[in-house]
């Protein structure tokens, strides 16, 4: 039974009745009431331009909604407001979604802050119009914010609002192992443009040649190119990463982990073969030699996927690990009790 609830105007306003309890120690000092505190009313409203999907492309935009779901009370509003008020007033919490901010260098539609709800805005694509949107998230007097970029301690610096660092997952039901055979040794699918970290992206996929001898399916829009190419549908996309021995990965604009690290790990049939980055940007998520390979250069990518491709044992382990590592703490589940202990921390 679908347990989303979709509201396009103001929900009335809910009726409570208070329960006293019949007990003749409620006075006592440190008498505390057993019954559990009701749970959060939230509400996620994001912009009409990303419509409510749990696949698509991308998915991500829904997928957290959908995983908040399960540890809120949580209804979903498609509106671009121009005040809070605009939303209700009978809500515990807002969150601002990913759409909010896909404005490429623009800045978002302003929106005033003239209620006492607590309100979270999502920033998104933090390589494109970053100050517009700051400014924007400053000027709603939010009471945090939430990002997946590692410079979320910055962003608190410049804009007095306390900021958060979560991060993306995959879809279980979508990325899986589809028991098939493998049908490449080296999958890439998505788009190159200089902007990407050290544009090495672009560097390696232009000497794929140095792999002629292996299977590769490569699907590059390049921005050169004005992006032309084929985009897969969700389930091709997936069915590729699953039936493939290497998936090439790299960070992206502004040096930002993607959704695709975990959409390989939850496969569980594909090895990591992604760039060398620091711990701050990685975190526990990646662990060169545990979840994944990491690569230095054009050079070491094509030496470390020659070894992995000669040597299965090893490269089944690492993917196996990757797995496990998803499952234990990198799920959607996880990244929508991180939300909920965020939001916590800021309603009394």
């Amino acid at each position: 039974m679908e347990k989303t609830k979709i509201v396009m105007s103001d929900d009335p306003q809910p009726s409570y009745v208070e329960l006293t309890p019949n007990a003749p120690d409620v006075g006592r000092v440190g008498y505390k009431d057993p019954s559990p505190a009701p749970p959060l009313k939230v509400l996620f409203c994001d912009h009409p331009r990303r419509p409510l999907a749990k696949i698509r492309y991308c998915s991500y935009y829904g997928e957290m909604f959908y995983a908040l779901e399960e540890v809120f009370d949580i209804t979903f509003t498609s509106k671009s407001p121009s005040k809070v008020s605009d939303l209700g007033d009978h809500w515990d919490a807002i969150i601002l979604g990913f759409a909010h901010t896909d404005v490429g260098e623009r800045k978002p539609r302003s929106i005033i802050q003239d209620t006492n709800i607590p309100l979270f805005p999502i920033l998104n694509k933090e390589y494109a119009g970053l100050e517009g949107k700051l400014n924007w998230i400053k000027s709603m007097n939010a009471t945090a914010a939430l990002t997946v970029h590692h410079d979320f301690q910055k962003y608190s610096n410049v804009t007095g609002v306390p900021f958060h660092r979560i991060m993306w997952s995959a879809n279980e039901e979508l990325f899986k192992d589809y028991k098939e055979d493998y049908k490449c040794d080296l999958f890439f699918c998505g788009v190159t443009r200089p902007e990407q970290t050290e544009n090495i992206r672009e560097k390696v996929l232009s000497n794929t040649s140095r792999l002629s001898d292996y299977k590769l399916i490569i699907n590059n829009r390049a921005k050169k190119h004005r992006y032309a190419g084929k985009i897969f549908s969700p389930e091709e996309y997936a069915r590729g990463l699953a039936s493939s021995k290497i998936c090439l990965i790299t960070t992206g604009p502004a040096d930002l982990v993607g959704t695709r690290y975990f959409e390989v790990m939850a496969g569980n049939k594909s090895l990591i073969l992604c760039n060398k980055m620091s711990e701050k940007i990685y975190g526990n998520m990646l662990i060169d030699g545990y979840n994944c390979i990491m690569f230095s250069s054009e050079t070491d990518f094509f030496d470390k996927a020659r070894f992995y491709l000669e040597n299965e044992e090893a490269r089944v382990k690492i993917v196996n690990q990757a797995y496990n590592h998803f499952i234990n703490s990198q799920t959607w589940q996880h990244r929508a009790q991180q939300v909920l202990n965020i939001i916590k921390k800021y309603i009394s």
